[in-house]
């Protein structure tokens, strides 16, 4: 398949409408009129809802780790649950959770804190307004 490259003689002008001046500017986001605080405070709540909801799944992978730390035997995942129902009851996937939460929060307060701070600072240089995948990944941001 062979392929022409366009030229500025090729393109076609577009008519405007009289007095039409196209201007751009350039505003910065308006996080819907939102405080940044807010954002703070729902980010830290939005983390602590999804520590929460997985930590079962990290008591049980702790579980697994933890009997799996004989070089003889590993341990599987029913093993795991079985072994946290028998000695605790179904209590026992969320023995700690409470503690986790209260220290979830501050912690991406604080992450969240940093993060947008620095995102708003870092200019990739040569870039103009910055790359935001660099500005993303140098700020700290995993995804």
């Amino acid at each position: 398949m062979a392929t022409t490259k366009a030229t500025a003689r090729d393109l076609l002008p577009v008519p405007q409408p009289p007095g039409f001046h196209p201007t751009i500017t350039v505003t910065p986001p308006s996080h819907d009129d939102l405080h940044f605080w807010k954002f703070m405070v729902a980010r830290s709540i939005a983390d602590m809802i999804e520590h929460m909801a997985m930590f079962p799944v990290d008591t049980i992978k702790t579980q697994m780790q933890a009997l799996g730390s004989c070089p003889i035997k590993s341990a599987s995942l029913s093993q795991a649950l079985k072994t946290i129902l028998k000695s605790q009851g179904p209590a026992g996937l969320y023995r700690g959770i409470f503690a986790m939460g209260l220290g979830a929060g501050p912690a991406h307060a604080i992450y969240f804190s940093i993060y947008e701070n620095r995102k708003e600072r870092f200019v990739v240089e040569g870039s103009g307004n910055g790359n935001a995948v660099a500005r993303a990944g140098v700020c700290g941001n995993g995804g």
